[in-house]
């Protein structure tokens, strides 16, 4: 009877460690790799999700029309909007945490924890590397859109000059790359196509909020 009750499926056992994290109950757990909501049609690995489908390192997440899904991986939340592929690429040491990823298509809305890792999002044109930052990233027919809402980016070209941006900031400070490959044009743009509102949701799913100068 006993061995009955300590057998909880690793499911449970995510879920039970994540509410607790969030309570306050368990004081430097990681947080659990869950969904934690979810609209429309959500793939991982080809695969259609559930809300209880876990994600890890080295899946691939797809979304439909009309669709999005919010997960948590360590203490980072992404929202991936409608349309869109990510691969989030493995990590031999850990699964709940990423390093690098790719955007394949459609949009990205990333909350990361502060870390002595950096994170890295590949784009089509460009790199993204990321560092304790709120940010959106957004593949448009010719162009990739990038804006750090707050925290420490750096946008790297991949063409052969290696064009550096480097940003610091506590508002939406925005660029977009051009999809030529050999020559990709950095420029300047404007905050779209995400709220404040939503970068404060994703916070509170690890217990945070954005900077207090966050504006």
């Amino acid at each position: 009877m006993q061995n009955d009750k300590l057998n909880f499926s690793r499911r449970h056992f995510l879920t039970l460690s994540t509410s607790a994290t969030l309570l306050g109950l368990i004081p430097g757990l990681c947080y659990a790799n869950i969904i934690r909501k979810m609209h429309g049609k959500v793939w991982i690995n080809n695969t259609p999700a559930t809300l209880d489908t876990l994600i890890e390192a080295g899946d691939t997440i797809k979304t439909g029309a009309n669709s999005q899904v919010i997960f948590v991986m360590g203490d980072d939340v992404y929202k991936l909007g409608a349309r869109s592929t990510l691969r989030l690429r493995y990590n031999p040491n850990e699964s709940t945490i990423v390093k690098a990823m790719r955007l394949f298509s459609g949009s990205l809305m990333g909350v990361f924890g502060k870390s002595d890792n950096s994170r890295v999002i590949e784009s089509p044109t460009a790199t993204m590397g990321i560092r304790g930052t709120g940010l959106f990233i957004e593949i448009e027919p010719n162009s990739t859109y990038f804006c750090t809402c707050y925290g420490d980016t750096e946008i790297i070209t991949h063409d052969a000059s290696r064009h550096l941006q480097k940003i610091k900031t506590l508002t939406h400070t925005a660029y977009s790359v051009s999809h030529d490959i050999d020559h990709p044009r950095l420029f300047s743009d404007t905050m779209k196509h995400h709220t404040d509102e939503e970068l404060h949701y994703l916070e509170s799913l690890v217990g945070r909020k954005p900077p207090v100068n966050f504006k």
